[in-house]
């Protein structure tokens, strides 16, 4: 019986100091708590205030995308991915919209709903949820001087997907982008998002 208690202690010691040096974790030890070290700077949300109905765009130079199929000869080919957010509402660091998203020059749109968060260091992580569900991931950033999203996305199953990677920069009525999307045959930011989501 002793033998057993050490073995228990002992492997649970075990996992408490690998949870310690990986999550930076304390209060672990022979008994059954476990806090996490936090303080108010780490605890505190991202304010998203100014996001509130905006809307992203995938400049040219990121329109570059790789579909997969696995029924295709060759089985990866390049395609051009333009994505428009539309940012509704913000609540304690998460974001909600809308996702429009085409790979065919702007000829069919497929909507999703976007549900994701942004840390106070500025990690991005956000769930686009249709058909299926694509999870993106990056960091909130700036470029040429300007808010960006820099985000990794792939979607897909086993016999077909899409990997992108990407600025998603802001895009407003005065943009040259917004009458014209890049990546689509003079596609609009209303016409590509008409259909919500």
């Amino acid at each position: 019986m002793e033998k057993i208690i050490k073995k228990h202690i002992t492997r649970k010691l075990y996992v408490c100091l690998s949870i310690m040096l990986t999550g930076g974790l304390s209060g672990c030890g022979a008994g059954d708590s476990v806090q996490a070290q936090s303080t108010p700077s780490t605890l505190a949300t991202k304010d998203l205030t100014a996001f509130v109905d905006t809307y992203w765009y995938v400049p040219t130079d990121y329109l570059l995308a790789y579909a997969y199929s696995s029924s295709g000869n060759p089985k990866t080919s390049a395609v051009n991915d333009q994505t428009i957010w539309h940012i509704t509402s913000v609540n304690q660091g998460f974001l909600l919209g809308c996702s429009f998203a085409s790979t065919n020059n702007g000829a069919t749109w497929s909507a999703s709903t976007i549900v994701g968060s942004v840390t106070a260091n500025n990690s991005v992580s956000i769930g686009f949820y249709g058909s299926s569900l694509t999870v993106g991931s990056g960091q909130l950033t700036t470029s040429s001087g300007q808010p960006a999203f820099l985000m990794q996305m792939s979607t897909g199953n086993g016999a077909a997907g899409l990997t992108h990677w990407a600025y998603m920069l802001p895009v407003t009525s005065s943009n040259p982008a917004w009458s014209s999307l890049p990546g689509t045959n003079s596609v609009s930011v209303p016409t590509a998002t008409a259909s919500g989501c």
